[in-house]
């Protein structure tokens, strides 16, 4: 249980195993600056550094930092996820490889969940009030989900340089766009969303050339772990 004094508190584990834990993250009503990034250039209240998880369960409330949730280079599994009332980005991935399993995200100020450099996958997530994308994956990254609701974003999934999501069944209402494929650096090509189920329709697509959403297959296989 983790209840910060201030609103530039941190957490950070880093190194070995984390196993079967359930952490309760509590921001501070306290709200100083933002800070940008801290100790080793970190932007999360709590973040996850070199590390494996395992049965993972996590749980923040109230957070004033760029990201909340910060997984870098991380293998591992959640079992639930929750984060409601994020000052930025709620949930950021970053060179890790993921399974989770429920994620529940409430009022994020810029994107709910954000995914670059790694190999992502989730079972089911639900995410209301995002200020920028409800899903946004990037650069280079392989990502499934097999059920996703999104309620009030701007974009509901967005997938970017050389990124390919997988979309088993989603569910997508009150956003300006459903689904945008496009590059965003020089680096990279475009990028591909897959999506066997959904209640959009292609008027609320953004597709850039070089880029493509694809309706007509369906690519998922979930891993076994």
């Amino acid at each position: 249980i983790i209840n910060q004094i201030s609103s530039l508190g941190r957490i950070i584990l880093t190194d070995g195993l984390v196993k079967d834990w359930k952490i309760f993250f509590t921001g501070s009503d306290k709200k100083l600056d933002l800070v940008q990034s801290d100790h080793l250039g970190l932007t999360g209240c709590l973040t996850f550094l070199d590390i494996k998880v395992k049965n993972l369960s996590i749980d923040t409330k109230n957070t004033y930092c760029e990201d909340a949730v910060n997984f870098i280079r991380t293998d591992g599994s959640i079992s639930n996820l929750n984060i409601e009332d994020s000052s930025s980005d709620a949930f950021d991935a970053d060179f890790s490889n993921l399974r989770i399993v429920n994620a529940s995200i409430k009022r994020a100020t810029n994107d709910c969940m954000d995914f670059s450099y790694g190999k992502y996958e989730i079972v089911s997530a639900d995410l209301l009030n995002c200020g920028d994308k409800g899903l946004s994956v990037g650069e280079k990254s392989t990502f499934f989900i097999n059920d996703v609701k999104i309620n009030y974003s701007n974009i509901g999934v967005a997938a970017k340089d050389s990124s390919t999501i997988n979309i088993k069944k989603s569910q997508i209402l009150n956003s300006d766009l459903c689904y945008a494929a496009y590059r965003k650096k020089q680096e990279f090509f475009g990028a591909i969303i897959k999506v066997s189920n959904t209640n959009c329709t292609e008027d609320k697509f953004f597709i850039q050339k070089g880029s493509k959403i694809d309706l007509s297959i369906w690519a998922l296989e979930m891993k076994k772990n």
